[in-house]
């Protein structure tokens, strides 16, 4: 089926793309706190991340109690936060900082170190997986996958597909190519062209009425869409 390509919602573009990189930042984010605040793990995969993100404090504790070892009697349980005390680690400013609950920065090393705004909750599983197909993990972190991206930014056009639509689209290019002709023969006045700019709802050139006629891909957009 023939398609012409009417218009590309910039917009739409920029949102997902801020989306993108806003995951990415926090997805390294959570990364780097997470391995300055314990010295047992590194992320060295989407599959560990994916761990550490289901839930932090979980892993977190289970590092804890796995690797710090104590002879107890048949069933005693270890207290973590007991254990973090004891080898002077800042398990409960882990805890708050990524559920986004307040720290006395003054009191946490690791906050000061890498200078930490407390507040807002680390990212969640379910912001993670809407995006992770953009994203590729390299030497410890993610980045950006441009190649995804650029892909995924192409749902973005609006095309012409129907006959009517196209029919449409051809007529404006049609419209588009007397004006100027007839403009370039008998020059129109600047208030005559802001009229007809307005009347046909196209664009020119060097606004509010220089230049040539242009299409105005969004109101083209608009029409189309009503066949």
């Amino acid at each position: 089926m023939n398609r012409i390509k009417i218009y590309t919602d910039r917009h739409k573009i920029a949102e997902f793309e801020r989306s993108v990189n806003e995951t990415i930042e926090a997805s390294n984010s959570l990364i780097r706190i997470f391995e300055e605040f314990q010295p047992f793990m590194r992320i060295n995969s989407v599959m560990d991340f994916e761990t550490l993100v289901d839930d932090p404090g979980a892993l977190y504790d289970h590092l804890l109690t796995t690797n710090v070892q104590f002879n107890a009697a048949a069933g005693m349980k270890v207290d973590p936060g007991q254990l973090a005390k004891l080898f002077n680690l800042e398990r409960d400013s882990f805890l708050n900082l990524t559920a986004g609950k307040p720290v006395q920065i003054e009191n946490c090393t690791p906050c000061k170190k890498m200078r930490l705004k407390p507040g807002k909750a680390c990212i969640s599983r379910e912001r993670f997986n809407a995006y992770k197909q953009y994203m590729i993990f390299e030497e410890g972190e993610f980045v950006k996958d441009v190649e995804a991206v650029e892909a995924k930014a192409k749902d973005f056009d609006v095309y012409a597909t129907t006959e009517q639509q196209i029919k449409i689209v051809d007529h404006f290019n049609s419209l588009i190519d007397i004006l100027n002709k007839h403009d370039e023969l008998f020059p129109l006045q600047g208030p005559a062209k802001e009229v007809m700019t307005k009347t046909f709802g196209l664009h020119i050139e060097h606004p509010p009425y220089t230049g040539k006629f242009l299409i105005n891909p969004e109101e083209l957009k608009n029409l189309i869409f009503k066949y």
